[in-house]
């Protein structure tokens, strides 16, 4: 079965296929820009299958991150998921954003994925990647934390004796973790490419639950007011 996966949940445009039974990624488009999502994405997956070789008729389901991100980009591509989706009555798989970016991270390694919130507020998960092939195959969610507090998050892996930090929030998280405790020498620092949302981890995290649904049934999962709901509140 092939996967295709967006993510427009941050900065990138990320659009990827995943073959499930040879486990391999057949192609990748992700472009850091700063021109609105709904302009680059389509034409990305369009690009995207034709160079793969393949139609939207033989994707067996469309991933999409749905989560923490950009209130406009996850709209986005929810939106272009459930279009593309409804022509076919493609299967959908809607991906946390965090565990997308940890879903890349080598074999047996605990993960913790970071995105920056606002001031000393992060976003964040704590995940044990497996190798696929295991016994313990895939990528098992330790602590889902959504939304919290440095110090809350500090406390939470203190313990851990080997770690690998991911995500957009990465430098924002070891700034502020130096000023309130050592840097640890079990935590690994992650290369560039795991540091910003992608498309390929929102298709590995789909292909490791496979509980599929419907176009109908992708929603965004924010976790926190967003900007717009905590107006109306103020009103």
């Amino acid at each position: 079965m092939q996967i295709l996966g967006l993510d427009t949940s941050g900065k990138t445009a990320s659009v990827a296929v995943w073959d499930t039974e040879k486990q391999i990624l057949l192609g990748e488009h992700t472009v850091y820009t700063s021109r609105t999502h709904s302009q680059v994405i389509m034409p990305m997956c369009k690009n995207l299958l034709t160079e793969c070789g393949l139609t939207l008729k033989e994707i067996g389901c469309i991933a999409v991150a749905v989560g923490p991100g950009s209130y406009t980009g996850l709209r986005i591509g929810i939106a272009a998921v459930q279009g593309m989706a409804m022509v076919n009555q493609t299967p959908c798989k809607g991906v946390s954003t965090l565990a997308a970016m940890a879903a890349r991270v080598g074999s047996d390694e605990h993960v913790l994925a970071v995105m920056y919130a606002r001031e000393s507020l992060f976003y964040y998960g704590i995940y044990q990647r497996h190798h696929i092939d295991s016994a313990q195959g895939g990528l098992h969610m330790q602590d889902m934390g959504t939304l919290a507090e440095i110090d809350e998050i500090a406390e939470k892996i203190k313990n851990y004796d080997k770690m690998m930090i991911v995500g957009d929030g990465t430098e924002k998280f070891m700034e502020q973790y130096q000023k309130i405790r050592k840097y640890p020498p079990w935590m690994v620092y992650p290369p560039s490419i795991l540091k910003l949302q992608s498309a390929a981890g929102v298709c590995m995290a789909a292909d490791y639950d496979r509980n599929f649904g419907t176009a109908a049934d992708l929603t965004a999962s924010y976790l926190q007011a967003v900007q717009i709901q905590k107006k109306k509140t103020d009103l």
